[in-house]
């Protein structure tokens, strides 16, 4: 959807592909990991290689290249007959060898039956209405899809593009997800989790490296495409920004850190637990670098993992440790507080001490006026919260459409309030942007496939690792991020394993068809409601006229100075026709260095059929065509038979955008 040069765009995204194809081609075990080492470490591969812009294509080579690689292993171990053959000779060592890295599955469930079924459904209709909603119904008009003007100066491929900064990012890592657990053997030797968390770990230890690096020596090193970290003073690794690895990084030392202290209890080896020492040190550290998110994700969840294991250590008495917990639990606001006060008198250019200011500045008037509180924590944030809760007011129940929050803050039209800061964010949490761009309806459709895969694996402790991340920001609208998240929502610990009472409802006849009927029905249902408000959004050229007061161009880039040309890309084209009579008669010239064999002009009447067709004739710096309009057109239609990138001055259109000649 985001026009993107393409000499700089392959590179990157082969080598992505490479990385993410050619492992799961070898081996399920190298392939995961590979995969999930690349998450980690080629987020902004596409910027380091020359894009200017860092959008909704971060990974997409990466997952396309994973997803593909699965389903082309398994359909050649199928067609080799991996499930009806013994192996082969052992003069065919090397596929011998090929086929028992990749053992069969003994047994699986119809995809329909699957959790995943529900999910994928729902993102691929929630990916349908985002198409209409901002290119409109013009793909009937045409075998071409059309791009029109949707505000003044943001064509609707860029506003779609707005959406899939979120949508692309989940759809795949979802999809993902799910290949690998429909191609893994059931029951399987090798865990799916474990695999991937591998990959993970290996990913941390890189960041940790490069974050070690620009601590030390220059925040400039691999930061291309951070936008404001480097100003803020914040380090990022190879992760998206610094939003991402205030989060981010926490969040996987936890993980890291909590291996090492099972491993100690387990085996009472003190390598690992000198290591989870020395690493909660290292992270800690690297910590004066990041955002706030970092330390209020750092501090809580270390806090509970230290009353934990010193209560297990030391109280035997289940009643004594839950009630000692309880009143631990409730010291740690406390010393939270004080913890803070102490430090906001250091006169340091640390996050975590200028959280400490802003925490004591809001505080006096935190019961008085809590806006204002918010407001001197974080300004922009509150600016968000304040938009966010506008846009939710404006359409309750199913939302504005997934990922239009941006487009939201970028709407000339919209009447309420407006930012400070220049950057185009999302909202303050993922929640506020769940019910902001799918509604209450929506939000509940959503939470029930993420509450079906919690009980079907029994993970409701391992979602708690995500309470306290979502709410700093949405953290599905970057890739690494949503893997993150979802890795720990459907796999966590425990990989694919059912709990007790998912598998008890499961052998049941009515359980298994009653969770298909829930999971179709609940989307479509929801695309049915939401796309009432699309019939008044016209298709063609009158496609947002009520909302825009004036015709579409179906122009790609809009006229900019010096020559004010609007120029078009693509192959079919409509525009209404001037009203007036001098206007309708006349010449067009396509100023093109393209060629196509056929380039024709059809008239339109009201209905839209075809009352006449003429040819363009093609001349040495484009295409022409001159005459008059037929009695009773009301609409041309252009077409081409290769793609044109033309351009049409800006007097070729009247103030409402109808073409004249």
């Amino acid at each position: 959807m985001e026009p993107v040069p393409v000499q700089s765009f392959y590179p990157s995204f082969f080598l992505q592909f490479a990385f993410g194809f050619f492992p799961q081609i070898y081996q399920r075990k190298w392939g995961r990991i590979f995969t999930a080492l690349g998450v980690f470490t080629f987020l902004r591969l596409p910027y380091l290689s020359g894009l200017p812009m860092v959008g909704s294509y971060q990974l997409v080579g990466l997952f396309f290249g994973a997803i593909l690689g699965i389903w082309s292993r398994e359909v050649i171990l199928v067609l080799l007959g991996r499930n009806e053959t013994s192996l082969p000779k052992q003069s065919e060592q090397i596929l011998t060898d090929w086929m028992i890295r990749n053992p069969t599955g003994k047994s699986i469930q119809p995809i329909w039956y699957s959790t995943y079924f529900g999910f994928v459904l729902f993102l691929f209709i929630l990916t349908v209405l985002c198409f209409f909603q901002y290119q409109g119904l013009g793909l009937v008009t045409g075998l071409g899809i059309q791009e029109y003007l949707y505000f003044p100066s943001l064509s609707s491929r860029e506003a779609m593009g707005l959406s899939c900064k979120i949508l692309v990012p989940t759809s795949f890592v979802i999809l993902y997800l799910f290949s690998e657990e429909r191609s893994m053997p059931t029951p399987s030797k090798d865990s799916l989790s474990e695999q991937i968390r591998f990959g993970i770990f290996l990913g941390l230890g890189i960041n940790l490296l490069v974050m070690t690096i620009q601590s030390l020596w220059s925040l400039d090193f691999f930061s291309e495409g951070t936008l404001e970290s480097v100003r803020a003073g914040r380090s990022t690794g190879l992760l998206q920004d610094s939003g991402s690895a205030s989060w981010i990084l926490p969040v996987l030392s936890l993980l890291w850190i909590t291996k090492l202290i099972t491993n100690w209890r387990k085996s009472k080896e003190r390598f690992s637990l000198v290591l989870a020492i020395f690493s909660f040190l290292y992270v800690t550290w690297l910590g004066l670098k990041q955002g706030k998110a970092f330390w209020v994700v750092w501090t809580i969840s270390n806090a509970i993992g230290i009353i934990h294991i010193t209560t297990d250590l030391w109280i035997i008495s289940i009643t004594k440790k839950r009630i000692t917990r309880v009143v631990l639990y409730l010291l740690i606001p406390v010393l939270g507080f004080l913890t803070l006060y102490g430090l906001s008198f250091l006169q340091k250019d640390w996050g975590l001490v200028e959280l400490s200011r802003r925490t004591m500045t809001a505080f006096p008037v935190w019961k008085s006026d809590p806006y204002l509180a918010l407001k001197r924590m974080d300004l922009v944030r509150a600016e968000l919260l304040t938009i966010c809760m506008e846009g939710i007011k404006n359409n309750l129940w199913l939302g504005n459409g997934i990922g239009s929050f941006p487009l939201a803050m970028l709407d000339p039209f919209r009447i309420g309030s407006k930012t400070s800061s220049e950057l185009i964010d999302f909202p303050p949490n993922s929640y506020l942007w769940l019910v902001h761009d799918l509604g209450i309806f929506g939000a509940v459709v959503f939470l029930f496939y993420i509450g079906v895969f919690l009980w079907e694996r029994g993970l409701w402790k391992q979602a708690s690792l995500l309470l306290i991340p979502l709410f700093f920001g949405v953290q599905f609208q970057n890739s690494d991020g949503a893997f993150l998240c979802f890795y720990l929502i459907l796999l966590g610990e425990k990989g694919t394993g059912y709990s007790q009472s998912f598998d008890k409802f499961r052998k049941t006849i009515w359980f298994s068809p009653l969770l298909l009927i829930l999971s179709v029905g609940l989307p479509l249902n929801y695309a049915l409601f939401y796309s009432q408000r699309f019939w008044d959004f016209g298709i063609g050229s009158e496609y947002r006229k009520t909302q825009l007061k004036e015709y579409q161009t179906a122009v790609t880039l809009p006229p900019r100075p010096p020559n004010y040309e609007y120029e078009f890309h693509g192959k079919v084209w409509e525009w209404k026709l001037s009203e007036f009579g001098s206007a309708r008669s006349g010449r067009i010239f396509l100023e093109t260095t393209n060629k196509s064999p056929v380039v024709e002009l059809l008239f339109l009447n009201s209905d839209r059929t075809t009352i006449k067709q003429e040819l363009f004739s093609e001349v040495g710096q484009g295409y022409v065509w001159s005459g008059e309009c037929p009695k009773g057109a009301t609409y041309i239609r252009l077409k081409s038979r290769s793609k044109l990138e033309f351009r049409l001055p800006r007097s070729g259109f009247d103030g409402n955008n109808r073409i004249q000649f």
